[in-house]
């Protein structure tokens, strides 16, 4: 009997352990991680470049949202464009293009009317901006295709220029300028042109630019007779691809 009763107990704990046992299933209500197409920060990028200048424009990006745009714009020479800048329109675009790129959430917007140059450059920029800020790369290269601009350091005599374009991460052409004062009272910086009279300066502007292609990059011998316009190119195309950096 004593043997019955201890199984009996025995049977009624084991039922009792059973019962008070539960599996714990998964909650439904964790949240769902979330993956945001950008990262968060602000973000530098930059136009194409001509010989009338570039613009550049700073985004900043909040869980995957614009929360600010400034855009400026340069000229020829590597100038800021300021309040001094005597066209309207200009002005009007650099007001009223930061806003639509916030209201937009992206670059589908309107152009400035008698601006389109400067709208449509800022919404190159803001592109390449947000290219940048991709959590998922949308390329394996390291540098934009495009035109982008470079200038040296100003000294007495001028400054040089280097328009270097990027096909593939590959440097497919470049066009080098400097410039010069005029004898005027008031002296003003201004491009050499053909007419300039110092042959070698042609010679140089022509070898060089070929030898960047070649080298693609600035990593080249200078030209002899003209080592000043060597060395400002050099740092010119060299800033020039800095630019074009993803």
């Amino acid at each position: 009997m004593k043997k019955i009763i201890a199984l009996v107990l025995a049977m009624v704990t084991m039922l009792a352990v059973v019962g008070c046992t539960k599996t714990e299933q998964p909650s439904t209500n964790a949240p769902t991680p979330t993956t945001n197409k950008y990262n968060d920060g602000t973000y530098v990028a930059f136009g194409n470049g001509t010989d009338k200048g570039y613009g550049m424009v700073e985004v900043t990006i909040e869980n995957d949202v614009i929360v600010d745009v400034q855009v400026t714009e340069f000229n020829g020479i590597g100038v800021e464009k300021g309040e001094a800048y005597t066209y309207e329109a200009f002005h009007t675009a650099k007001a009223e293009m930061p806003g639509r790129f916030v209201e937009a959430n992206g670059t589908d917007v309107e152009t400035v009317s008698g601006a389109t140059g400067s709208s449509s450059n800022w919404i190159l920029a803001v592109e390449r901006a947000l290219e940048k800020a991709l959590v998922e790369p949308a390329s394996a290269t390291t540098l934009f295709n495009g035109t982008f601009y470079g200038v040296s350091d100003a000294t007495d005599k001028g400054r040089s220029v280097a328009l270097v374009t990027i096909e593939d991460d590959k440097i497919v052409e470049v066009k080098l300028l400097a410039t010069t004062f005029t004898k005027d009272d008031v002296p003003k910086e201004v491009f050499k042109n053909e007419e300039y009279p110092y042959a070698t300066f042609h010679e140089a502007a022509v070898e060089m630019a070929a030898r960047f292609v070649e080298a693609n990059g600035p990593e080249v011998d200078t030209f002899t007779g003209a080592t000043g316009s060597s060395v400002q190119w050099k740092q010119a195309v060299e800033r020039a691809l800095e630019k074009a950096t993803r």
